[in-house]
């Protein structure tokens, strides 16, 4: 039999919509789902990626037959549907629940809308936003992100709606996220009031190690804290002006954006920003120091200018972009001895186009709004970054930048196997987890979860059992990205004997107080 051309666009399009029901969110996962909104037993927890690597891991200790959820971009949301193993406050156990976990936009969105109980953007678990998928770990549910910011969220609702979160998760102390330098927006939104900060009880439940990722086109060379603080002050140019016998190239910083907890713990750790202000404390360089910004939408790097130049990023994996695209001139398509056209930022698609020479890598500004990142004057650059030690795994024998030492010449890299620790390679002082765990490594975070005076009874209940899950020495060490990076705060019952818990701590409690050892 012969088809016309509209019953051969009917059966195309009635293929692609069967192949996607097929995937959809529905039957006995959709029940779940559903039961969950209606009893209102929705757990968000917003912020910092730190328990992210383990969501999977949590999750599976507190429901049964787990059904996974993702957004779009994987490292943007995750989310578990399920039935309670244990009850939690006057939830039952075998009662649905649904927990969300955000880590787009990173710490800050783990502290203000927390304390303000702001609606912010979540994931549609729904089965109009989750239309592929099986629901497990290895193919979760691909969700839409919600879209409507004045809608109210009500109950088994099955809409799209922005919902507060009930508690937040960030790199360091709510009351760091101070001031121009630690609290993001365009312009820079208001850092939480006195009352506002009354509203969160922060839990620390692990410390962090930050390290120090510099491009492998510098030498293994002696470099101290006091030469970084100035580095990521703008007050050095060149990197002659570091050491000597290093050439007298600009000095490149590919930090984070402001509001980052990345950001907020080197502004502490290199400037003592905020525990001091004013001209008591090293201001980070931001993105206007040097040529490389123009005021919009590019960061347009350029060598030869004798200063400092910034390149702001909203994840670590632009940081980790910048600092490779940094070193790979050749292999990035630059053009030799000229200036590429630096093309135009498309920000629906946030892609660039109508570029001649290197394309280039799009991040986001402050506010969210895409930014596009090139260098484009076929030479290659001589970097500094900001990075947390959860990513070690791309500090490599073979990589275009290392996690260097402090007061030496060294390096640590690492092949990403789990049982194989990382291998230290010549002198100074190292993020490893020895070094982290005795406080001989003080470049570092308090990973907090942020529980807001209004997040009680049941919800409280389950958000314990969860934190008690996140900050497991077990947990931590079971992590590729934490194994080798994090430990339990002192005094954390450690059954396994892991080795993921530290003996160090600040005193009081205060990361603005000296961190000191227990034993």
């Amino acid at each position: 039999m012969k088809l016309n051309k509209l019953a051969l666009v009917c059966a195309a399009v009635c293929a692609t919509f069967a192949g996607q029901a097929s995937a959809q969110l529905s039957g006995t996962n959709l029940t779940v789902v559903n039961n969950a909104k209606a009893a209102n037993r929705v757990l968000y927890i917003s912020g910092a990626s730190a328990v992210q690597g383990g969501f999977n891991q949590i999750t599976a200790t507190l429901v049964t037959g787990p059904i996974r959820f993702q957004s779009p971009t994987a490292n943007d949301y995750r989310a578990v549907a399920g039935k309670l193993v244990t009850s939690a406050g006057g939830w039952a156990a075998g009662d649905d629940v649904i927990i969300i976990n955000r880590a787009k936009g990173g710490s800050v969105f783990g502290v203000n809308p927390v304390a303000r109980n702001a609606k912010i953007e979540s994931i549609n678990v729904s089965a109009a936003g989750c239309t592929t998928g099986a629901g497990t770990v290895a193919s979760p549910y691909v969700c839409a992100l919600t879209t409507d910011a004045t809608g109210a969220a009500t109950p088994g609702n099955t809409d799209d709606d922005f919902i507060a979160p009930d508690a937040g998760v960030s790199d360091v102390a709510p009351n760091l996220f101070d001031g121009l330098y630690n609290t993001e927006g365009e312009p820079a939104e208001a850092a939480l009031s006195a009352s506002e900060l009354a509203l969160l009880t922060p839990t620390p439940i692990y410390t962090l190690a930050f390290g120090v990722p510099i491009t492998d086109n510098l030498p293994l060379f002696n470099i101290n804290k006091s030469a970084l603080a100035a580095i990521m002050a703008g007050n050095v140019g060149t990197w002659n002006v570091v050491n000597s016998s290093l050439p007298a190239d600009d000095v490149l910083i590919c930090r984070r954006v402001n509001g980052s907890g990345s950001q907020a713990v080197a502004n502490l750790y290199y400037g003592n920003y905020p525990c001091d202000t004013g001209a008591r404390a090293n201001v980070p360089a931001d993105r206007g120091a040097g040529s490389a910004w123009n005021g919009v939408d590019k960061f347009l790097v350029e060598g030869a200018t004798g200063a400092t130049n910034v390149v702001e990023n909203s994840t670590s994996g632009d940081v980790r972009n910048c600092l490779r695209d940094a070193v790979a001139a050749s292999a990035k398509g630059f053009v030799a001895d000229g200036i590429a056209t630096p093309g135009t930022l498309n920000p629906l698609t946030r892609s660039i186009s109508g570029a001649v020479g290197y394309t280039g890598y799009v991040s986001s500004d402050r506010a969210g709004n895409p930014v596009a990142v090139q260098f484009r004057d076929g030479r290659a650059h001589k970097a500094v970054g900001v990075l947390s030690m959860d990513s070690l795994s791309s500090s490599t024998t073979t990589s275009p930048w290392t996690f260097r030492a402090l007061d030496g010449a060294g390096e640590i890299t690492w092949g990403g196997v789990i049982a194989t620790p990382p291998v230290v390679t010549g002198t100074g002082r190292l993020p490893t987890l020895a070094n982290l765990t005795d406080g001989t490594w003080d470049q570092q975070g308090v990973i907090s979860v942020n529980i807001p005076t209004r997040t009680t009874g049941n919800k409280l209940a389950l958000l314990n059992d969860f934190l008690v899950q996140a900050k497991s020495p077990a947990l931590l060490a079971s992590q590729t990205g934490l194994k080798y990076a994090a430990a339990s705060l002192p005094g954390t019952l450690d059954p396994s004997a892991t080795g993921n818990v530290t003996r160090a701590g600040y005193s009081g409690g205060d990361q603005c107080a000296p961190l000191n050892r227990n034993n």
